[in-house]
């Protein structure tokens, strides 16, 4: 199916980003993360594949097709399946030193539509987002809602807690070694 032998689990904002840098000096890369698909337009398409129909597996590997790790968003939303495909390989949480720390960071980044704002100031951001970013990022958000149970994006939810369930979910579900 794949062949990663580091499959990432941790949230965006976890330190991702360093962790893949040392894994492709360590040899295990390349590295698959939101910042290689935006650099790949022409498969921008699978992301709306993936949200629409969670039993095509066939986008996710065309998405990691030639990559030895993948961290972080949208890899990680796909961990279970990625695990039962690669047994063999190492699952690493990358992890912030508390929840407050991630959300900080989320909301000034990855989430900034989460800030406290006006609706009406909220409601133009949304707009602005859907319609200006990479339709990849605007499908990786959609199916984040659907993994995370909630939107990040939207000011009402509660991201530290969203960020604690989801290392809670992993821990849970990633046998130990």
């Amino acid at each position: 199916m794949t062949s990663l032998k580091v499959i990432g689990v941790g949230l965006g904002r976890t330190g991702t980003r360093s962790l893949q840098a040392a894994l492709e000096e360590l040899g295990f890369g390349p590295g698959y993360d939101m910042l290689r698909a935006f650099h790949n337009p022409h498969l921008y398409h699978l992301f709306q594949k993936l949200h629409e129909d969670e039993e095509d597996t066939s986008s996710l590997l065309q998405l990691l097709h030639g990559f030895s790790s993948t961290l972080s968003y949208p890899g990680c939303l796909f961990y279970e399946q990625l695990m039962e495909w690669n047994p063999d390989a190492k699952v690493i949480l990358t992890v912030r030193d508390s929840p407050d720390l991630w959300v900080t960071s989320a909301q000034e980044t990855i989430f900034s539509g989460n800030k406290k704002q006006s609706w009406s100031a909220w409601k133009i951001k949304r707009f602005m987002f859907s319609y200006m970013m990479a339709s990849y990022v605007y499908w990786v958000m959609k199916i984040m809602v659907v993994v995370h149970g909630v939107d990040p994006n939207d000011p009402k939810t509660d991201l530290a807690q969203m960020y604690t369930d989801w290392n809670n979910r992993v821990i849970e579900t990633v046998p130990a070694e």
